[in-house]
């Protein structure tokens, strides 16, 4: 019996739909086949005029458009007199190229028509890279071929969705995208990489993915151009293609994607203008005008029962045959559903007419794709809501969630073809003056601005030459001389464009490249768009492809020349005796931070570390953090206590620590040269034109010459500590007294380290910024760069990771953990600009790389490498030596005796230290509470040098000429 019942359970499970044929099932039968109440009876409800106007879809703008003007009244003729069943949304050409519609223009007109209009208006545009090709504001993504280049066929179902979802926010239902061909002709001048690739096996899952992703959220999917575009070497909007393909070969290849889409229940098809004389004999019936295409192989053979709707009825590919009535006639009597564009929708309802009144076009034809037409309108929901809401626009459309996620798939894209010289990546963090050349095939003023965006903030200079097809002719240009840069970049661009007829570069532009590539300096040739392009340039020795012209193909070329993100991609086609399909070359991302320490190199810096213990035996402080950072690579050693009690918890290489006099470099020093580089601050400008209050106090004439410059030195003539927190409180009071005080020296010819100077500059920084310097320094520094443990002020629950510092027996009358020890800083609230902050080693270090790398790091740039070089320079003054809001060494110096004159540092009141040789590429990080339980101890002050030394004579380095910067990765 048990046996039975398990054989009757299989044989039902065998009967049952997989979970995907379900899904497919679903799908399929929302194909449009009749029997909705309300298309039944609106159907009913038509006139002839208003049946045949349904079969139409004409253009329209994303402009503003004046109720006055000729263009918004042609579109009223197309609602009240035409009764069209759709509209178009297209872009318009202009002297300058392309030029899109903005999101609410478009959003907004199409509200107006779909309330001016009988039956809800079907709304398209052609979306194939998303709604960026027809609305400026729209998601941006790659192309086709960018997308297979990436791999991953779920991308594709990504960008469909996003693609819809984009669309219906701004009004628009039927997206005329996948492109369902196979390109596999190099010489296709419009299909290109329009197409996902030349495998058709490929293509199906791309194309599949894609209309599951449009059509699950709420658009129409269409695929095109049925049967095949990909074979052909003539662009149909010129002429009318023939295609010299036989019925094996079709079966085999061209016709897989496009099995695939209906499988994958696809609201429409559309047909392409191509002679295909393996499926029609006749030579002047284009695929858009044959029933033997459309209704014996599409319908019947292929079994495909959703919209079809032609091409552009304004293509050479028909209009060099026929009238715009007679091209209406005979494409709605082969089986088409939507006449798209027709060139004169008057001339195609008057033939319409006719060829219904005379019999020629049967009134069940005309039924039968009208009642398609209303069915995919009520597919969509319109007959209970065709309009979309402006009002949610903003919160709906172009969302930042899926310009990230496009941008990812185009990263994964971007494909190397060939780096003989292992070229890549780029290296930011070395000084690099960049050619960058940047050649059109096309009309564009400014082909690459994307590119040359990210190029620019990472690099020391940047040259730019530019030449396009119309506006700065290739012999306009002339190559610097090689010793002006280290490396050229030729980013070619090749736009895929109707009516345009090649895809290739120019013989003069190739000619130029060439001649780049032959000289003595290393070329990166960058190719965007047409990935057949590399047969042009066999010199080439490092060419990497984005298959696309536009900005997120731009952006993700330029990270992956800079190894921001790794190169993975694969060429979806083969170039012949080049390339094969497949082909691609991997690089691995430069994470661009520090790396773990190399094996062996804790067993190197014992004697260091032999040197702490012995401290924290001697109690110059109950323990700290050693950060060593040498060649990109960081070790954190926690050695320690965070009190003398033997229950103390012992110190992690996270533990927080008061960083006391650290804040004035890290963050105050920090955000004036950005300011300084933004020119909102000039460093010689007088400090009151910044704090006007600075003017009104004593010794005015000397006052008025104090600059920021001399705050920075430190020779401001300010005294160097007062303690004001013992008469005032609030960061406006204790201000109040510095504003007050009198000077101690003439400005400008002393040294006298002050912390009042830094406390001025702190308040210059928030009132230029309009910030808290807290807030400033979280958002502009800390965020950028990683420092997630860096903060003013460190909440309550982090007490239990902070190292406390001293025993306040008179003013807080208590231990001070996670509360800043600097009194003056207490007293203005926690926050100032010499004392105040709070972090760890691993933060300070990335801090501290990011100077050695020149002002960048994890791929951000927070300072340029001049700036560094700026402040970082030494400079005497009276004797004495600093640089611009940073120590340096002197003899004897708390940094030893083997960092080099180009070393700059800061000591912390707390115990903390902060010093860097670039020479050595070296940073040592000490953090340590010297002052538990009071400052009163100073033992640290021998600790310090020979640290210092014990480290640079571990790693090698120790001779005062030694250095090592480590070579270009």
């Amino acid at each position: 019996m048990r046996d039975r019942w398990l054989l009757l359970l299989a044989l039902f499970l065998l009967t049952m739909p997989s979970g995907r044929a379900q899904k497919q099932n679903r799908t399929k039968s929302s194909q449009p086949r009749g029997g909705n109440p309300w298309v039944e009876a609106t159907l009913k409800k038509m006139t002839l005029r208003e049946k045949l106007g349904q079969l139409l879809m004409v253009y329209f703008y994303g402009q503003f458009a004046s109720t006055e003007s000729a263009a918004y009244r042609q579109l009223l003729h197309e609602v009240d007199e035409n009764k069209v069943g759709g509209f178009i949304l297209g872009a318009t050409t202009t002297a300058l190229g392309i030029e899109r519609g903005h999101v609410y223009a478009a959003a907004v007109l199409a509200n107006q028509l779909q309330r001016r209009a009988k039956v809800p208006l079907l709304v398209g545009a052609d979306l194939e890279r998303g709604a960026a090709m027809r609305i400026v504001e729209g998601t941006s993504f790659p192309t086709a071929m960018g997308i297979a280049a990436g791999g991953n066929p779920r991308d594709a179902y990504t960008m469909g969705k996003i693609t819809a979802l984009d669309a219906r926010a701004a009004g628009i239902n039927w997206i005329f995208a996948p492109v369902a061909d196979v390109n596999d002709n190099p010489a296709n001048p419009i299909i290109n990489v329009r197409s996902f690739g030349e495998d058709p096996n490929q293509v199906a899952k791309y194309v599949s993915e894609f209309i599951r992703g449009v059509q699950d959220n709420g658009a129409l999917a269409t695929a095109k151009h049925f049967p095949l575009h990909g074979y052909t070497n003539v662009d149909s909007h010129l002429a009318l293609p023939v295609v010299k393909a036989d019925r094996a070969r079709l079966e085999a290849v061209d016709l897989v994607p496009f099995r695939s889409a209906i499988a994958a229940g696809v609201d429409a098809v559309m047909s392409g203008h191509l002679f295909v004389p393996a499926l029609e004999p006749d030579p002047a019936i284009p695929a858009t005008l044959s029933p033997r295409i459309l209704t014996a192989l599409l319908r019947k053979e292929l079994g495909f029962q959703g919209l079809i709707v032609t091409d552009a009825l304004d293509m050479g590919g028909v209009t060099s045959n026929y009238p715009p009535g007679e091209v209406a006639v005979r494409s709605i009597a082969a089986g088409t559903d939507v006449l798209l564009i027709p060139p004169n929708p008057d001339a195609a309802l008057a033939a319409l007419e006719q060829a219904v009144a005379s019999g020629r076009l049967p009134m069940s034809r005309v039924d039968d794709a009208v009642r398609r037409i209303l069915s995919a309108k009520a597919r969509l929901g319109l007959e209970k809501n065709r309009f979309t809401d402006v009002e949610k626009l903003n919160g709906a459309f172009a969302r930042p969630e899926f310009a990230a996620q496009a941008q990812e798939m185009s990263d994964r894209g971007v494909t190397l073809l060939r780096d003989q010289a292992h070229l890549l990546p780029l290296d930011a963090t070395r000084p690099l003056r960049v050619l960058l050349v940047e050649i059109s095939g096309d009309p564009d003023t400014y082909p690459g601005p994307e590119f040359e965006r990210e190029i620019r903030w990472r690099v020391d200079s940047l040259e730019v030459l530019r030449a396009d097809t119309r506006f700065a002719k290739i012999e306009t240009l002339k190559l610097p001389p090689p010793e002006n840069y280290d490396v050229a970049i030729a980013a070619v661009f090749v736009r895929v464009a109707d009516r345009k007829g090649n895809v290739g570069l120019p013989d003069d532009e190739v000619a130029f490249v060439s001649k780049l590539l032959a000289g003595p300096k290393p070329v990166v040739v960058a190719a965007f768009g047409s990935p057949y392009l590399i047969e042009r340039f066999p010199s080439a020795k490092t060419w990497i492809a984005s298959f696309g012209v536009y900005d997120v193909a731009q952006t993700a070329t330029a990270r992956a020349l800079f190894g921001q993100v790794a190169i993975g991609g694969q060429i979806p086609v083969s170039v012949p005796g080049v390339v094969k399909r497949g082909d691609g070359l991997r690089v691995a991302a430069n994470a661009m931070t520090l790396e773990p320490p190399p094996a062996g190199m804790d067993a190197q810096l014992k004697p260091a570390f032999d040197i702490l213990d012995r401290a924290v035996a001697d109690q110059a402080f109950p323990g700290g953090v050693l950060a060593v950072g040498y060649h990109d690579k960081l070790l954190v050693h926690a050695f320690g206590k965070f009190t003398y009690d033997t229950k103390a918890p012992r110190v992690a290489g996270n533990t927080i620590y008061d960083l006391a006099s650290l804040t004035k470099p890290v963050v105050t020093t920090t955000a004036v040269m950005m300011l300084a580089a933004q020119g909102s601050i000039d460093l010689d400008a007088p400090v009151s034109r910044y704090l006007p209050e600075w003017a009104s106090g004593p010794d005015p004439d000397k006052r008025k010459k104090v600059t920021l410059r001399q705050l920075l030195l430190h020779t401001s003539g300010l005294p160097a500590h007062r303690d004001y927190f013992a008469q005032a409180k609030g960061k406006q009071a204790v201000l109040a007294r510095i504003f007050a005080e009198p000077l101690v020296s003439e400005p400008g010819t002393k040294v006298e380290y002050s912390d009042l100077g830094f406390m001025l500059l702190g308040e210059i920084v928030e009132r230029i910024t309009g910030q808290p310097l807290d807030a400033f320094a979280r958002q502009e520094i800390f965020a950028p760069l990683g420092m997630h443990d860096s903060f003013f002020m460190p909440a309550r629950g982090l007490r239990a990771r902070i190292a406390p510092t001293e025993k306040d027996a008179n003013l807080r009358k208590g231990l001070l953990q996670g509360e800043v020890d600097d009194a003056n800083a207490w007293a203005m609230g926690g926050v100032a600009g010499h004392a105040g902050l709070f972090s760890t080693a691993g933060d300070v270090a990335a801090f501290a790389q990011m100077l050695l790398n020149g002002g960048i790091y994890a791929h951000h740039r927070l300072l340029t490498r001049a700036a560094i070089t700026q402040f970082t320079a030494r400079q005497t003054t009276g004797g004495s030596a600093r640089t611009l809001g940073w120590d340096v060494p002197i003899d004897p110096s708390s940094t030893g005796k083997y960092f080099s004159a180009r070393s700059f540092g800061h000591n912390g009141y707390t115990g903390t230290s902060l010093w860097i040789d670039p020479e050595k590429d070296l940073f040592v990080i000490l953090l340590t509470n010297r002052v538990y339980p009071t400052a009163e101890n100073d033992k640290i002050r021998a600790v310090r040098p020979a640290l210092h030394d014990a480290v640079v004579e571990a790693l090698g380095l120790g001779s005062r000429q030694a250095s090592g910067r480590a070579p270009s990765r």
